[in-house]
């Protein structure tokens, strides 16, 4: 039988199946790292919404219609205090005769209030109005509220630099204007706001008009599509610098305009990031349903945004200057994942953030290719692995107790990771299935587009478009905080001239953690250079895993192509696949696949003189290498692979008897 030096030294192998390291940008220069690192460095008070959101609540807001005066915002001192009056619309689901808006006391000061409300009480950051009647479920009712905004920096508005705007996030509307401040309480919204007329001012949905009279400039924007409160923004600046761009819809071919506020930028910087917007429109539209708002925009805000960017509905705030591709493919993903499809609760806050994430990597696929975005996802997962806090991407206490910004959104848990079990999905159950459930939950106008969404109510969603159940992968991945450390072991079996039994058994021993469910899969080569992938479902602890074939295999890896992004994992040669032999060697290559060069990590447990094979495929020793200097412990070994062909290699690391050998893929 013909046998072959480099799959025979892969019998005696023991490696540690390592994530690939990629020269893709790394997760700190993410969209999603400036998006956390913003969010998490707000200062604001936070507090426990009083009852859950997505549950029955005794009215829903079905509009906000708002007066605000801001003339005197734009200039030295730049006072915080303006006001403005509201009309709340809002149809009775449980009959009532009062009703209880969240309006900040620290900020807000409540005047007086009519139509339907004949009074009111203002006290622990709750404006309760006294109604006129006793409404019947059904009814539709309008009340009126006149309030001024105190001179204080809470925030949530800001003024300063010729800037005034508005950041909401999580629960921060209720500082600006009063309203149920609820992401499920989805509501239209309607503004006018009187300015200097050397002022331009953005915000949701279109601009109707913009009226001057004398040195004063009103402008009307109306938004028909629900929007919820930390998504509703104000956005102004003395002299900003306003581009339109237009996408033309797919659909009936209108024109939809884009719109570019900004003042330290210059324009060719914003034209070239409205080209990329466009073509983005272009792609997530095809992935995920036409862009289904009448404009969209960004605007670059003051001083005091000093971090990534805020996906407010159709109008997205940047940090100054802050026009990144991958900031802006973050955000705008946005508008699909979090204001199209809302949070029913914070607790479901990763469907924003994680989509959001994950999306990026979906969008660097459209002009890299899946390795272009599977080098961003391993670069999320990277970034989880080492920066893990230790709790689940969903926690249901969320929903009533809202935990403080570097909590809610943590970058590891609430971004990478979240966006990471999202890629797992799409592994689990393959492109077509993954993108037809993708597609068929945000153009669904029955339970979830103009809607929200809860963690559950998502996954219920996956499970009919894909005709399986998927809550044995989401629950625990979900629920269950940190990831698998996989201990498995294989033996090869030479049943008969003809047959031979490739056995198979995975362990999970993490111990901070129960178990993780989850598709697996081994790459298997045979001695004529053949090979295959096995897949199959892991449901339980150690489970063992036999396959017969008629060719002997020489060579085995555990999820070869890591697409189970988020783990740990060992794989052990053992004639007994339920005993442990003892580790010799430890070899991790990065980056790999490699491009001019690549770095050797290499760990020896012993003293004496350790040896590096660079072969080939066929098991051709291409070159041998005795490091100088070497010590027990981690070494470190520069390997230049531009005058490699592209292919497959392999390094065969051996000190003393003890062997490991690790697949190199170089490419140029």
């Amino acid at each position: 039988m013909k046998k072959n030096n480099i799959f025979a030294i892969v019998l005696f192998l023991m490696a540690t199946v390592s994530p690939i390291v990629s020269s893709a940008q790394s997760f700190e220069e993410s969209g999603a790292w400036y998006c956390s690192q913003k969010k998490m460095q707000q200062t604001t008070r936070q507090l426990n919404v009083k009852s859950p959101n997505t549950p029955l609540h005794s009215f829903d807001v079905l509009k906000y219609t708002m007066h605000i005066g801001l003339m005197d915002n734009y200039t030295l001192p730049y006072p915080h205090s303006y006001d403005a009056s509201l009309i709340v619309k809002f149809k009775v689901d449980t009959a009532l005769n009062s009703i209880k808006l969240n309006a900040i006391n620290s900020s807000l000061q409540i005047s007086d209030v009519g139509m339907a409300g004949i009074s009111f009480a203002h006290q622990n950051d709750t404006v309760e109005i006294s109604l006129d009647n006793t409404y019947q479920p059904g009814d539709t009712v309008d009340v009126s509220i006149t309030y001024q905004h105190k001179n204080v920096n809470d925030y949530a508005f800001y003024a300063g630099s010729g800037y005034v705007f508005t950041d909401c996030e999580p629960q921060r509307a209720r500082y600006w204007f009063p309203c149920w401040d609820a992401p499920s309480d989805k509501a239209a919204l309607e503004l006018w706001a009187k300015v200097p007329d050397d002022v331009r001012l953005g915000s949701n949905g279109m601009l109707i008009d913009s009226t001057f009279s004398g040195d004063t400039l009103t402008y009307h924007w109306r938004s028909d599509n629900p929007i919820a409160t930390y998504l509703m923004v104000i956005t102004s600046k003395t002299n900003y610098h306003l581009d339109i761009y237009y996408w033309k819809r797919p659909s009936d071919s209108a024109m939809i305009p884009f719109r570019y506020y900004y003042s330290v930028s210059t324009p060719a910087t914003v034209k070239e990031m409205a080209d990329s917007a466009n073509s983005m429109s272009d792609w997530f539209s095809a992935g995920y349903g036409e862009y289904p708002f009448e404009k969209n925009g960004f605007a670059s805000a003051g001083p005091e945004f000093p971090w990534g960017g805020m996906e407010d509905q159709t109008l997205t705030l940047i940090c100054q200057g802050c026009w990144y591709e991958s900031l802006i493919a973050h955000e705008f993903a946005h508008q699909w994942f979090g204001d199209l499809i809302s949070p029913s609760t914070w607790a479901d806050l990763w469907l924003n953030e994680g989509f959001a994430s994950w999306s990026e990597a979906f969008w660097y696929e459209s002009y890299a290719g899946y390795t272009g975005y599977k080098a961003q996802i391993n670069n999320d997962a990277n970034y989880y692995l080492n920066s893990n806090p230790g709790w689940p991407v969903y926690n249901p206490g969320w929903a009533t107790h809202v935990p403080t910004n570097d909590t809610l959104f943590n970058g590891a848990i609430t971004y990478a990771k979240a966006a990471c079990v999202i890629h797992q999905f799409r592994y689990i159950v393959g492109d077509s299935l993954f993108f037809k459930a993708i597609h068929g939950y945000a153009t669904d106008t029955a339970e979830f587009k103009f809607k929200n969404t809860e963690t559950q109510d998502f996954i219920d969603k996956m499970s009919e478009e894909t005709g399986q159940d998927m809550h044995w992968y989401f629950d625990p991945w979900l629920g269950q905080p940190n990831h698998p450390v996989y201990r498995n072991f294989y033996s090869f079996e030479q049943m008969s001239d003809t047959l031979w039994k490739v056995k198979f058994t995975t362990t999970q021993v993490q111990s901070n953690a129960p178990f993780f469910p989850m598709k697996l899969n081994i790459y298997l080569v045979f001695d004529d250079l053949s090979d295959t992938i096995l897949y199959f479902v892991n449901l339980e602890n150690g489970e063992d895993y036999s396959w017969e074939f008629s060719k002997q295999p020489m060579y085995i890896e555990f999820d070869a192509t890591n697409q189970i992004v988020l783990k740990e994992a060992s794989l052990i040669l053992s004639n007994d696949s339920k005993q442990e032999t003892a580790k010799a060697l430890t070899l991790m290559i990065s980056p790999n696949p490699a491009n001019s060069s690549t770095l050797l990590h290499y760990y020896l447990p012993r003293k004496g003189r350790a040896t590096i094979q660079l072969m080939d495929i066929t098991g051709k020793r291409i070159k041998i290498i005795v490091p100088e200097n070497q010590t027990t412990g981690m070494n470190t070994l520069k390997l230049q692979t531009n005058i490699l062909r592209p292919g497959l290699y392999f390094i065969l690391l051996e000190q003393a008897g003890n062997r490991i050998v690790k697949k190199m893929i170089v490419r140029h």
